[in-house]
């Protein structure tokens, strides 16, 4: 039967509460919907001015949870951190055209006469070339939506939630309350939210509801756990550096977040640990704590239950972006979001090197080059002890941000195996296999 049909109607999940700092929609009793959870007009209102270019609308959620109760189905930690990045894996294609009328974010890339590369949406069939710009008003197309089922897997692998079973069925998300992780300005009052909407489809044929019951098994799926490491500053040996000089700095790290739990790939981004580094002059630098800074000659090595998982040097330079593409497939950045530089030129002289670049900023390099450098790979197995190697070289550096110095936090992102195992009497356990 197909999905849309006269067996269902979307039905509007009422929030049992809404604030600036959290909302939670609870579902009706002994109701089945499919999983296909949506979340509306997501977004906020105040001045003109944009929702972060990678994050979009998305930047609002901090955190969100699937629960029966007290019971956690399923979770996403920092979401907007992840749903950044989840957003760089889709084609170009499809985020030029499509997703970011959605989220409201600037990925997606054309080429203009100038050969310049142009982020963000292509223009709409009424030539209304569409942009992440919020207003005073909260109006709807300044406001995005949230398939759920990108940060809660539990809904991918559930084809409906049956609240005969899940008595006390809700979604529960915590906001974001710093600004900088919203919108390009940190300006108070640019980040009131607005209240969303949740949306479901809700089964309304009795034999259809009974025969997914009936259906209903065990659920594997791999949820989303997150951790994070420090990588401290090391501003005083790189100041006492002689010009053109520089030292390795070495970071070695136990990461007790995945221990005992079956992980499959993991994704490492890096921010800097003083946020106010990704401020200038009130204005949050390209993608700010969102993106994932690039270090100079990094190098990175996982020691996986005493084993190394790369050899022993390790994997540095092109290598991490190869094997972070062959782990996630396609990756949609622009050229140099990856990279230390764009091009040749001098960074602090007139670039003349234009063609097949982001578009300057003031003659120097776009705010978001070397803003989106991941590092990722697949462990597949069972973490009993995982220790990361981490290093970068600092180098002599006088500027109020110095990029290759500052101190990092190191955000971990594992999909981790878990199940959900209906037993006798109505009930079932959700376990980490």
């Amino acid at each position: 039967m197909a999905l849309y049909s006269g067996s269902l109607k979307t039905a509007i999940i009422d929030d049992l509460s809404f604030n600036q700092n959290k909302v939670e929609f609870r579902f009706d009793r002994d109701t089945m919907y499919y999983s296909n959870l949506r979340l509306i007009d997501l977004g906020v209102k105040g001045t003109a001015t944009k929702y972060n270019g990678l994050s979009g609308c998305f930047g609002c959620i901090k955190h969100i949870a699937l629960l029966d109760g007290r019971q956690k189905l399923d979770e996403l930690r920092f979401a907007n951190r992840y749903l950044s990045w989840n957003n760089l894996l889709a084609t170009n294609a499809h985020n030029r055209d499509a997703e970011g009328r959605l989220t409201k974010n600037e990925i997606g890339y054309s080429v203009n006469e100038v050969q310049l590369i142009v982020p963000g949406c292509a223009p709409n069939p009424d030539q209304q070339t569409e942009n992440n710009t919020i207003d005073a008003q909260g109006l709807k197309p300044s406001l995005g939506s949230l398939d759920l089922r990108k940060c809660l897997p539990i809904l991918n692998k559930m084809n409906t939630l049956d609240t005969a079973l899940f008595e006390n069925l809700r979604v529960q998300i915590e906001f974001e309350a710093d600004a900088r992780n919203i919108i390009i300005s940190q300006a108070a009052g640019d980040s009131q939210k607005i209240n969303c909407v949740l949306l479901a489809d809700e089964i309304t044929d009795e034999k259809l509801a009974d025969a997914n019951r009936r259906a209903m098994g065990a659920v594997v799926w791999s949820a989303i756990d997150h951790d994070v490491f420090q990588v401290p500053d090391n501003k005083t040996a790189s100041n006492a550096l002689a010009d053109g000089g520089s030292v390795v700095q070495e970071v070695n790290h136990k990461v007790r977040g995945f221990d005992n739990k079956i992980v499959d790939r993991i994704v490492m981004m890096k921010a800097f640990s003083d946020k106010t580094k990704h401020i200038d002059a009130n204005n949050v630098v390209g993608y700010g704590d969102m993106g994932s800074m690039v270090q100079f000659r990094e190098r990175l090595n996982i020691t996986k239950n005493g084993a190394r998982v790369f050899n022993e040097n390790g994997i540095s330079k092109n290598a991490i972006d190869a094997l972070l593409s062959d782990t996630f497939g396609e990756i949609n950045i622009a050229p140099f979001q990856s990279k230390t530089a764009q091009g040749l030129d001098d960074k602090h002289n007139n670039a003349v090197h234009k063609a097949g670049i982001l578009s300057l900023n003031a003659n120097n390099q776009n705010d978001t080059v070397g803003q989106l450098h991941y590092m990722g790979c697949t462990l597949s197995d069972r973490i009993n002890d995982l220790e990361i190697n981490y290093q970068r070289t600092n180098v002599k550096d006088t500027s109020t941000v110095q990029k290759y110095n500052e101190g990092l936090n190191v955000h971990i992102y594992a999909e981790c195996s878990k199940s959900l195992i209906p037993v006798k009497g109505g009930s079932y356990i959700v376990r980490y296999n």
